[in-house]
């Protein structure tokens, strides 16, 4: 159980991502709160411990809060991420420690859809191809290259929440039927979106273009593998902005190299960074961009203003561990 506290005591906030300047918005937010809040940059469990082992509160980013961590942080009562997935908490020790587990929905929703846009048309224009061509000297688009018209083609997305359904309207935009796979869709949304709903196989067999926006899970983890990546066309594109836990990276590599899909836009990987020798960076099927899909000026702002509302909402309510 957590330590006794006054009413009125200082609370401890360690941001574990070393940041310590915050947008005023966020600040206001928890100005009427006895908050003490310490930058103690930590990424690894053991860093956790150490560094946030008097904390009543933390915000991270990337840094995986396991059931060895949780058990070690005596006082904690809140984790704030700044970001939306939550699959490097254990979500189930935090639950039964009494940890509340926050995060920011909706910040980056539009960039993200945005990014997965660009990927797509990156790779169908092939804008990389030709600026790389023209950068060397060249000029042309040489007789090798083919570019199919996007307009009637067929795009399948899985996981039609926020972000999917900002990139259907985009690619209805385009003129692209969109079909959809997500089994947690509240009734009534796909229609309201002009989106079919369809099983998994059905999807990866039938679109030109498939793009993974479903959250990472046990229950998604290497949704994407060899028999997967088989059903689909040899013409088929793939672009992930969600997780690269979602796509068995090494079946990926082995279907693109095999020509059993035509191409890959990647703004995750497993791991991240890509390990040395990684082959997906340097194929020429493939634009991979540094998890960057979620950036914005706005989007860096409104992550902040985010977490510090969550984390206003949690600790405004005294709670002990059980």
């Amino acid at each position: 159980m957590a330590a006794e506290r006054a009413a009125g005591d200082e609370l401890l906030v360690v941001d574990t991502t070393g940041r310590l300047e915050y947008p005023q918005e966020a600040l206001a937010h928890v100005r009427h709160l006895p908050l003490r809040i310490e930058a103690r940059r930590a990424s690894t469990p053991q860093q956790l411990i150490e560094c946030c082992a008097d904390a009543d509160a933390i915000l991270i980013t990337g840094a995986a809060v396991s059931r060895e961590v949780l058990r070690a942080l005596p006082n904690l009562r809140a984790i704030v991420r700044y970001g939306v997935g939550l699959d490097n908490v254990d979500l189930e020790a935090a639950e039964e420690l009494g940890v509340e587990v926050r995060n920011v929905q909706g910040y980056c929703t539009e960039e993200v859809a945005d990014h997965a846009l660009g990927l797509l048309l990156g790779l169908v224009r092939r804008i990389c191809h030709f600026a790389q061509r023209t950068r060397a000297g060249s000029w042309g688009a040489g007789r090798d290259v083919q570019i199919p018209r996007l307009r009637g083609r067929r795009a399948g997305i899985i996981g039609l929440g926020a972000i999917g359904s900002a990139l259907a309207t985009r690619l209805q935009a385009l003129g692209m039927q969109v079909v959809a796979c997500d089994p947690y869709l509240p009734p009534g949304t796909a229609r309201e979106l002009g989106v079919e709903l369809v099983k998994l196989n059905e999807l990866l067999a039938s679109c030109d273009v498939v793009s993974i926006n479903c959250p990472l899970s046990d229950e998604t983890r290497h949704l994407i593998g060899g028999g997967e990546l088989s059903v689909m066309k040899r013409s088929a594109i793939l672009i992930n902005t969600a997780r690269g836990a979602i796509i068995d990276e090494q079946a990926l590599i082995e279907a693109l190299e095999a020509g059993e899909i035509a191409a890959a836009g990647l703004d995750v990987l497993e791991p991240e960074p890509p390990e040395e020798g990684n082959p997906l960076p340097s194929m020429a099927s493939v634009i991979v961009t540094p998890h960057v899909a979620w950036q914005s000026e706005q989007s860096k702002h409104d992550i902040v203003v985010g977490a510090f509302r969550q984390l206003a909402d949690v600790l405004e309510t005294p709670r002990e561990r059980p």
